[in-house]
């Protein structure tokens, strides 16, 4: 005797536990509001195939989306719970204890692609990994005969 609590996923099905089961409490705060999905969709903001794979647990519901859910549905902070579980589970499992930290963590914004910080930046090795940025003649002297010299060179 099977019932439908009983059901067993497929093993193909890689969709994230927590994704499946924020759309079956999203789809009973649904139909207890009586809405259909195309309702649930129009009251939220969103299209009707995002609402539905969210509630199908085929894409992950953003914070946007849950807060709407939320007012509209009157869900009393059910779904808003397990957000951060929903955001979570879009990572792979070994990386989730560092996302913790990183929400935590101060943002430095900065963009320096070809400088090396600290003391390996030397006039030198400036000189030669960015020629664009040392751009000038000099004037050596050999004998009696001047020429003029390139001073950038590339790494």
């Amino acid at each position: 005797m099977t019932n439908s609590r009983t059901k067993k996923r497929d093993k193909d099905d890689d969709r994230p536990v927590i994704w499946v089961g924020y759309g079956k409490l999203l789809k009973l705060f649904r139909e207890r509001a009586e809405y259909t999905q195309q309702a649930l969709a129009d009251a939220v903001g969103y299209s009707y195939e995002q609402a539905a794979s969210i509630e199908q647990g085929r894409r992950p519901a953003k914070a946007a989306f849950t807060d709407a859910a939320e007012r509209v549905l009157d869900a009393g902070g059910a779904l808003a719970v397990l957000q951060d579980d929903v955001d979570r589970a879009k990572l792979p499992s070994f990386f989730w204890d560092f996302a913790l930290i990183e929400t935590e963590a101060v943002s430095r914004f900065s963009y320096d692609p070809l400088l090396v910080p600290g003391l390996l930046q030397t006039r030198r090795t400036h000189g030669r990994c960015l020629p664009g940025t040392v751009r000038r003649w000099t004037t050596r002297s050999s004998s009696s005969t001047r020429r003029r010299v390139w001073a950038g060179r590339s790494c």
